[in-house]
């Protein structure tokens, strides 16, 4: 009982802060009506080199296959660091993620990708020549567990008591999953594939797009409790929203697009203490970091005469520039478009609001239950729970970093936004810290540092209609020597899917 009382959490006894806040920055382009932005300087900069605006890691995955195939590249980047949302921080204990922790790994259907992580060095051959992913960048046990209860429990769902008609819905569930797993159309594509663009548009499927994810939960009467917070829980994690504002589509598709058979396992984990900003790290270095520039506020990118010129305004000198290239791969989220591109297709999906923060820990809290795993969930929170970023190391004392998950899931993602610029550090960092005390014994003690990054734009949602939206087709076409890529042209921020987009839209540059 005492272990739910609410408790007075007062901001003493850390440091911390906001970190990496970015906002001030893109809103220039938003205020430009009332603050005019700087004319671009009267020299023009020409260069063949292929212009890619954002370094997430759609442009860095597009930038490194240009760069593969001999091509120049200018990357251009409004952020102090590259990455977007799979960006990490290192303290003198360990690395860790400011977004994105961890990559599924891929089957022999999305080779690209596998291709990406075997020049990373997470894939080997062993004597026979059997490729299999490396065991150290294999998410080690345990992987997950959930405080439920008053106590911490093995898994993501503890069925502890529940009732034969509980049992009942999780075995229909479970084989409703196994039937789309298995679900094949008369060209044998599945249902769920990543990328995106492989899966089926059969009729069945199609319909899923018409309907909620809640829709298709009441439709099958599936009403038990922690049935419906295992469907919350996956569309917080992939999509930053709940199932009444996702498409049924979609919230089938974090159950079934990483199984490769009925009732078979999901993929395994790829992590590193840095998340997937290893990965950022890595595209960086083929790349070359001389052609990776932060801190570019681009204002305009303008077609003309066979050309993309583009204007930038550098964030610490305020200078502002222009730059002609022979083409542009556009890899910023598309609700910019209406501010960056004139006469470009508009597309204007919603994306969630997130808070992240990075918990620093001088010892290892207490816990009833069972032994702390990477992925801690807390059952009913508001939050998605922690990563223990040091998890792969397999220590179990001394000082570490818990990356803390809160996705902003309220109807209106514009309403949330406003809350979560005018939080309070404090406010902020009270709210972690009341969301992990009930389940840690001494974790104020413990505690040294507590710093939190506001995420505006954390991820784009997947509404209802919007996996066999016209628009969201018609957004990927390239528009005058302007080629797009980004995670909202699937509706789900992958790193499948950037991957994806970043390697379409070079081979596009490169075909043109």
């Amino acid at each position: 009982m005492a272990a739910g009382c609410p408790r007075r959490t007062p901001t003493v006894g850390w440091d911390g802060g906001f970190v990496a806040d970015y906002a001030q920055r893109g809103h220039k382009l938003r205020d430009a009506l009332q603050a005019p932005l700087p004319a671009p300087d009267a020299q023009v900069r020409a260069s063949d080199a292929v212009i890619v605006v954002g370094a997430g890691i759609a442009g860095l995955s597009a930038a490194w296959a240009l760069r593969r195939a001999g091509r120049e590249v200018r990357v251009l980047e409004l952020a102090d660091e590259p990455g977007g949302t799979s960006t990490s921080g290192r303290s003198d204990v360990t690395a860790y993620p400011w977004g994105a922790h961890y990559v599924p790994a891929p089957g022999a259907d999305n080779p690209e990708l596998v291709e990406l992580l075997t020049e990373l060095g997470a894939v080997e051959t062993d004597q026979s020549g059997r490729k299999e992913f490396a065991e150290h960048m294999l998410c080690a046990d345990p992987k997950e567990r959930v405080f439920y209860q008053g106590v911490w429990q093995p898994g993501l769902v503890s069925r502890l008591g529940q009732s034969p008609e509980e049992a009942q819905q999780w075995r229909r569930f479970e084989q409703e999953i196994a039937d789309w797993v298995e679900f094949r159309d008369k060209d044998g594509r599945r249902a769920f594939t990543l990328p995106m663009a492989l899966g089926s548009d059969a009729p069945q499927v199609r319909a899923l797009d018409t309907i909620s994810f809640a829709q298709w939960m009441q439709q099958r009467g599936f009403d038990a409790p922690r049935l419906l917070w295992y469907a919350a829980y996956a569309c917080k994690d992939d999509f930053g929203t709940l199932p009444e504002n996702t498409s049924a589509y979609y919230g089938l598709h974090y159950f079934c697009a990483r199984v490769q058979r009925g009732h078979g396992p999901s993929a395994e984990f790829l992590t590193w203490p840095q998340g997937n900003g290893r990965i950022v790290e890595h595209l960086v270095s083929r790349i070359g970091a001389e052609r990776v520039r932060t801190g570019q506020v681009v204002s305009a990118v303008q077609p003309e005469a066979g050309r993309v010129r583009v204007h930038t305004i550098d964030a610490k000198t305020g200078q502002a520039h222009q730059q002609v290239a022979p083409q542009v791969i556009f890899a910023l989220p598309s609700y910019l478009r209406k501010y960056l591109l004139k006469g470009a297709s508009d597309y204007q999906p919603s994306y969630a609001p997130w808070m992240v923060a990075n918990v620093h820990l001088a010892t290892r809290p207490g816990y009833r239950g069972f032994e702390t795993a990477w992925d801690n969930v807390i059952y009913d929170s508001r939050s998605l729970g922690y990563v223990v970023a040091d998890h792969q190391t397999k220590l179990a004392t001394g000082p570490t970093v818990w990356t803390w998950y809160l996705p902003l899931t309220g109807a209106d993602p514009g309403d949330e936004r406003q809350t979560l610029r005018a939080l309070s550090y404090k406010d902020a960092a009270d709210s972690v810290v009341a969301d992990l005390t009930p389940c840690h014994n001494g974790l104020q003690a413990a505690l040294r540092r507590i710093d939190v990054r506001r995420w505006g734009h954390g991820m784009v949602r997947p509404e209802v209609g919007m996996r066999f939206s016209a628009a969201r087709a018609a957004a990927a076409s390239p528009w005058q020597g302007v080629h797009f890529a980004h995670t909202d042209l699937s509706g789900m921020a992958l790193i499948e899917e950037a991957v994806f987009h970043g390697l379409r839209a070079a081979r596009e540059v490169l075909s043109a």
